[in-house]
C-alpha cells in the first residue's frame, strides 16, 4: 500500500475516532462513506485504518475452531478424492463431487462447503495436496568406488528412420495422445542403457535399437561397463559387489542372474512405483537428456555406432570436468581412490558367455576331505576342501569355476548361523610321482586332518556315553570294556516288563528222518592218541605190556567206543580188550 498523504492520515484519524464512538451498527456506514470520499475499495479503507493505529477490538467468537463438518466426515471425502488421484497426479474428483457423492451415499451428514471440508483435512493432516507429498527416505550410503552401483534403461528422443539415419521424435507427433505414432516406430526406438557407480556419481552409457529391453542387448551393455574400455581418459570399469535395478524381465531372467551370481555380484531389485530406490541413475538419465541428448537437435546421426562415439566423448569430459554436487570433486577423479581389492577386473568375454548358463556342479566329499572337478580348459583337478565349514566326509557340495581366479574353484559351505558362504580353493599340486605336495614325509613329521562337524559330534557324544573329559579317557573305557553310559540304562528288562501277545499251539508232522548213526562209519583213534586219552582217564602212564596187549587186542587202532571197556579192563576188570565190539568182555 503506498505511503498515506498527510491529508489522508488526518481523515482516517478522524473516522477512526468515529468508528470508537459509534453505536452498535453503524460502523459499517462509516466506513462505507470514506470508502465513497477516497475512492478506495472497503479492504484498502481497512488497511489505512490500522496503519493509524485503529483496530476493531471484535470479541473472538466462542466457538472458533470449531466446525460443523467432523474429522470423521472429512476422511471420507478426502479418502474419495486420493483414490480417484490418478499417478501422474491429477485429480479426477473435485472437492463438490465428492462432497455430493459421500452425502448422497449416506457417508457423511453435513452437507458443507468444499472450502470447510478442506479446511478441516488440513488440520488434520490428510488434505489431498499432503497425501501427494512423497514419503519421508532414507539416503544411503556406499563405501567406496564399486561397492554399488544402480542400472537403468530410458527412452532416448531419437529414433531410426527405415530410410537410415536417425531422427529426434518431436513432441508434437509423438506426445500421449498418438499412440499409433508411437505403435509405428516402436521397432526403431533407441534405449539409453545407464550404470552409475553410487560412491563416486561416475556413470557409463550405451545407446541399442531395440523394441524393448532384453537380456541379449543387456548382457552385452553389462559386458561393456565391466569391462576395462581402452580409451586413456576412462578409468571407470570392473565388476561391482552390489547391483541394484528394477524387476524388469530382463533383469530377472535366469541367465542374467545366474551370471552375476557366478561373479560373486549381489543383485538386488527393489519395489514397483519406487524409483527413488535408484534415484542416482534417475537423476543420471535427466543429466543426459538436457546436457547431452539436447546437443542432439543440432547434429546429424546416421547410425547407433556414430551415436555412441559422440556420446562416449561427452560422457568421457562430463565424468572427468564436472563437479559433482555432493562429493565437491569430478567423478573419475574420487572413482580413482579405488584400492586394488576394491576393484574386481571382469574375466573374459568367453568365460562370462559361458557362466550365463553354467550352474554350480554337486560333487562327493572323500575321505581326505576332498573333491575333483574339471575347468573348462584347465582340465581335471583335485581341490582341498579341508578348510570349507560345514562339509561332511561321503556329502555332496556345490562347486562352480572362480570366474576371477581360474582354474581355482568355489565350493559353498555353511557359516556359523546356517547360511551359505562361497570357499575359494586352489588345485592341490602333486610331484611327478603323483603325490600331493601337501602330504607329510615320511620320516619328518606327521599331519592329522582337522575334525569336520560330524568328527566333533562323535567325540562330543562318546565323552558324554561313557562320562569322560577326554577322548583319552573314552578310548580307555571301551579297552576295559566299561557299558556306555556307567550301566544306567537297561536295554533288556523293559522287554520283559511288556505284555506280550499268547500264541495258540499249532499241531505239526514229524519228519521221517532216517538214523545218520547207521551210515555213518567212525575212524578208530591212533594208538598214540588212545594211550594218550587212557592215561588220562587212568591217571597214571600206560605200561609196555599194557601197551603191546592193547595193539595186539586193537591192529588198526582203537574204536573210541571201546576206550570205556579198556579202561575197565587196565582197572583189574574181567574182561581182555578185544579188536572186535562186544557188550562185555572175558577176563583173560
Amino acid at each position: 500500500m503506498p505511503k498515506l498523504t498527510e491529508g489522508q492520515h488526518r481523515y482516517l484519524m478522524e473516522v477512526a475516532d468515529a468508528l470508537r464512538s459509534a453505536p452498535r451498527g453503524s460502523k459499517q456506514e462509516i466506513v462505507g462513506r470514506a470508502c465513497e470520499f477516497l475512492g478506495w475499495s472497503r479492504d484498502r479503507v481497512y488497511r489505512g485504518l490500522r496503519e493509524v493505529g485503529w483496530t476493531s477490538r471484535r470479541r473472538r467468537r466462542q466457538d472458533r475452531g470449531n466446525s460443523v463438518v467432523t474429522v470423521e466426515e472429512a476422511r471420507v471425502v478426502a479418502n474419495l478424492i486420493h483414490e480417484s488421484t490418478r499417478q501422474n497426479g491429477k485429480r479426477l474428483l473435485s472437492f463438490r463431487d465428492a462432497i455430493d457423492i459421500a452425502f448422497a451415499n449416506g457417508r457423511i451428514e453435513t452437507y458443507a462447503s468444499p472450502a470447510t471440508f478442506a479446511r478441516v483435512m488440513r488440520e488434520a493432516g490428510f488434505h489431498p495436496d499432503q497425501l501427494a507429498t512423497p514419503a519421508p527416505h532414507v539416503s544411503m550410503r556406499s563405501m567406496h568406488a564399486n561397492h554399488v552401483w544402480q542400472f537403468d534403461v530410458s527412452i532416448c528422443v531419437l529414433y531410426r528412420l527405415t530410410t537410415g539415419g536417425l531422427q529426434v521424435m518431436e513432441e508434437k507427433e509423438f506426445y500421449k495422445n498418438k499412440p499409433h505414432n508411437l505403435k509405428r516406430i516402436e521397432n526403431q526406438r533407441v534405449l539409453r542403457y545407464l550404470v552409475t557407480d553410487h560412491f563416486s556419481g561416475a556413470f557409463y552409457l550405451e545407446y541399442f535399437q531395440a523394441a524393448g529391453e532384453d537380456q541379449e542387448t543387456l548382457f552385452k551393455f553389462l559386458m561393456s561397463a565391466f569391462a576395462e574400455r581402452p580409451h586413456p581418459n576412462d578409468p571407470f570399469h570392473g565388476v561391482p559387489s552390489t547391483l541394484v535395478w528394477d524387476a524388469g524381465s530382463a533383469n530377472q531372467s535366469y541367465m542374467i542372474r545366474n551370471l552375476l551370481d557366478r561373479l560373486q555380484v549381489e543383485h538386488i531389485a527393489h519395489e514397483p512405483g519406487n524409483p527413488r530406490a535408484k534415484g542416482q541413475v534417475e537423476r543420471t538419465h535427466d543429466i543426459v537428456e538436457r546436457h547431452f541428448e539436447g546437443r542432439l537437435y543440432m547434429m546429424r546421426i546416421e547410425s547407433i555406432e556414430e551415436l555412441n562415439e559422440k556420446a562416449h566423448a561427452w560422457m568421457r569430459h562430463f565424468n572427468s570436468k564436472r563437479q559433482h554436487s555432493r562429493t565437491k570433486k569430478t567423478r573419475y577423479g574420487l572413482w580413482q581412490t579405488i584400492r586394488e581389492d576394491q576393484l574386481r577386473i571382469c574375466p573374459p568375454l568367453e568365460l562370462c558367455r559361458e557362466l550365463l548358463q553354467t550352474k554350480p556342479v554337486q560333487r562327493k566329499v572323500a575321505s581326505d576331505l576332498s573333491v575333483s572337478f574339471a575347468v573348462q580348459g584347465w582340465g581335471q583337478a583335485t581341490y582341498s576342501v579341508e578348510h570349507v565349514p560345514g562339509v561332511r566326509v561321503g556329502e555332496q557340495v556345490d562347486v562352480s569355476v572362480n570366474p576371477y581366479r581360474a582354474p581355482s574353484v568355489l565350493v559353498a559351505g555353511l557359516d556359523e548361523n546356517g547360511g551359505e558362504i562361497l570357499v575359494e580353493c586352489d588345485p592341490v599340486q602333486r610331484d611327478e610321482a603323483g603325490f600331493r605336495l601337501d602330504s607329510p614325509v615320511y620320516g619328518e613329521g606327521f599331519h592329522s586332518v582337522g575334525d569336520t562337524d560330524t568328527d566333533t559330534h562323535r567325540k562330543a557324544l562318546a565323552r558324554e556315553a561313557y562320562g569322560a573329559e577326554t577322548n583319552r579317557e573314552v578310548e580307555r573305557a571301551r579297552a576295559k570294556r566299561e557299558p556306555a553310559f556307567q550301566g544306567s540304562i537297561d536295554p533288556i528288562s523293559y522287554l520283559e516288563a511288556d505284555e506280550l501277545p499268547s500264541y495258540m499251539r499249532r499241531k505239526g508232522t514229524a519228519l521221517d528222518v532216517p538214523n545218520p548213526a547207521a551210515a555213518l562209519e567212525v575212524q578208530p583213534l591212533t594208538h598214540i592218541e588212545a594211550m594218550k586219552r587212557l592215561a588220562v582217564k587212568l591217571e597214571r602212564p600206560i605200561k609196555p605190556e599194557e601197551n603191546q596187549a592193547i595193539r595186539r587186542a586193537f591192529p588198526d587202532g582203537v574204536p573210541e567206543d571201546s576206550l570205556g571197556a579198556v579202561v575197565d579192563w587196565l582197572s583189574g576188570g574181567a574182561g581182555p580188550p578185544t579188536g572186535k565190539r562186544p557188550s562185555s568182555l572175558k577176563a583173560v
